[in-house]
C-alpha cells in the first residue's frame, strides 16, 4: 500500500478530531479525575500519547532513530519511562502540548514528499526497515485506537459519543 501525502493527512486529521472529541467528553462528564487502571489516571493517557507525539516528531526532523534511549527501550520499558517522566505534567499543560506538538507533526508530514513517506528508509533505524507512513500512523493516530477502547470501556462511553 501506498499513501500520498494529502490522503494520509487527511486520515491523521480524521483521526485526531475522533480522539480529540473523546478526550472532551470525558473532561465535560469530569471524568478526566478518575482512575483507568490500577497506576494510570486518565492524563496519564495523554501524556503518553504526546510523548509518542514528540519522539515522531523528532525522528522525522532528524531522519533517524538509532540514538534514541526511547526507541531502544522495551515497549515496557519505554511506557515505564514515559509514565514517570510527566508524573508532574498538569492536565491543562498536557492537553496544551498536545495540541502543539500534533500541529507540529502535521507541518512537517505537510514538507514531506510522497517518495519520503512511502519509504522504507527515510528514517534510519539500527537493524529493521519500516515505511514512513507505518511508522507515523502506528505511533500516532493508530496508537489512539489503542487507548480508545480502554477509555470508552472504562468510562461507558457510547463509541459515537
Amino acid at each position: 500500500m501506498q499513501y500520498t501525502t494529502k490522503t494520509f493527512l487527511k486520515k491523521m486529521k480524521y483521526r485526531r478530531k475522533h480522539w480529540d472529541s473523546l478526550i472532551n467528553t470525558i473532561i465535560k462528564k469530569r471524568l478526566d479525575k478518575e482512575k483507568i487502571s490500577e497506576k494510570w489516571y486518565f492524563k496519564d493517557v495523554i501524556c503518553h500519547i504526546t510523548w509518542y507525539d514528540i519522539e515522531v516528531l523528532k525522528a522525522l526532523e532528524t531522519k533517524s532513530i538509532v540514538e534514541s534511549k526511547f526507541w531502544n527501550a522495551s515497549i515496557s520499558e519505554r511506557n515505564e519511562m514515559i509514565f514517570n517522566d510527566t508524573q508532574e505534567i498538569t492536565l491543562d499543560k498536557i492537553l496544551k502540548e498536545s495540541k502543539r506538538v500534533f500541529k507540529d507533526l502535521i507541518n512537517k508530514i505537510e514538507d514531506l514528499s510522497d517518495e519520503d513517506l512511502n519509504s522504507d528508509e527515510y528514517i534510519k533505524r539500527k537493524s529493521d526497515k519500516r515505511i514512513t507512513w507505518d511508522f507515523v500512523g502506528a505511533n500516532d493516530f493508530w496508537h489512539f485506537e489503542d487507548h480508545e477502547d480502554v477509555l470508552i470501556e472504562r468510562f461507558d462511553l457510547d463509541y459515537g459519543m
